[in-house]
């Protein structure tokens, strides 16, 4: 399990063989997988049955979030360790009618997994029972727990998901958004940033040596989708507006965002390792010092 701690240490320190990665150094944590691609030891593996034994949210909140803390869940949606059919047995009428509209067998079962999974590790962290969870979508898409009339969100969460795998974060204080995305090669990426980032970030990105550019085109969009998702507003913020940096080697961070933007210096934003071929980024409040990292296997 790494942590972030809120320290002014400038490496990492080992401490009972628990890796603890101090947030104000701004370790870039994408750039800590290994050469061979397996996962660092920054997941903590989570057995599936753990999740099962807390579906029924009998078990209290196993794991809620401290105030200050987001926990990261990477989830396998090809080959998930608990049946497909129980995952979809937790899913909603609505939900199921969605994952019956995949045209392609693949597709239905991605999404059956990463939705049966969240309301599991929802339900793992004190939300209630796994079946009985129901959400309601702002504005502009972004989905939330029901809560009772009047009352703050008990817990928050942003779910995503590209290729074989999905991410969630939860947090139980403020916005939070997380983005994960299978790098694939595909030939128009410069045309693709010319029309999505700002100019700025599409001249460093083509500045950045060729064969760091289609890794630094992955890494500018999930920091910004992850930023965007925080806020809530979506394509409602317009992508020009704000600026991140695109060098897939540094750290992730956030440039410049005003106007219709303004409201997202709100939020920081961090890359971590998650697959290799993926990069991942989560966008959260300032308050927040601490992160876990779980990996459901």
């Amino acid at each position: 399990m790494l942590q972030y701690g809120r320290h002014c240490h400038s490496s990492l320190e080992q401490v009972n063989d628990t890796a603890i990665y101090f947030r104000t150094a701004k370790i870039n944590l994408a750039s800590k997988m290994t050469q061979t691609g397996t996962l660092p030891t920054i997941f903590e593996d989570f057995p599936a049955r753990n999740l099962l034994k807390a579906e029924t949210g009998d078990a209290g909140d196993l794991l809620r979030p401290y105030l200050d803390e987001v926990h990261l869940w990477l989830m396998p949606t090809d080959l998930p360790p608990i049946p497909l059919e129980h995952l979809a047995s937790l899913l909603s009428p609505a939900e199921t009618a969605r994952a019956n509209r995949f045209h392609f067998p693949l597709h239905r079962t991605r999404y059956i997994a990463a939705h049966g999974f969240l309301r599991l590790v929802l339900s793992t962290c004190g939300a209630g029972n796994a079946r009985d969870l129901e959400f309601v979508t702002g504005p502009q898409g972004k989905p939330s727990l029901l809560s009772p009339a009047g009352s703050a969100p008990l817990l928050h969460f942003n779910l995503s998901h590209s290729g074989a795998w999905a991410l969630l974060a939860t947090a139980t204080s403020g916005d939070i958004g997380a983005d994960i995305e299978e790098i694939r090669a595909f030939d128009d990426f410069q045309s693709m940033a010319r029309n999505t980032f700002s100019p700025p970030e599409t001249a460093n990105l083509l500045s950045l040596p060729l064969d760091r550019q289609l890794d630094g085109f992955f890494a500018c969009w999930a920091r910004k989708e992850a930023l965007i998702k925080a806020d809530g507003r979506g394509l409602g913020v317009p992508l020009d507006h704000f600026e991140v940096n695109v060098d897939p080697c540094q750290p992730a961070c956030l440039h410049r965002a005003e106007e219709d933007a303004a409201q997202l210096q709100k939020f920081e934003i961090h890359d971590f390792p998650a697959i290799q071929g993926y990069r991942a980024t989560a966008a959260v409040p300032k308050e927040i010092c601490r992160f876990r990292f779980f990996r459901i296997t």
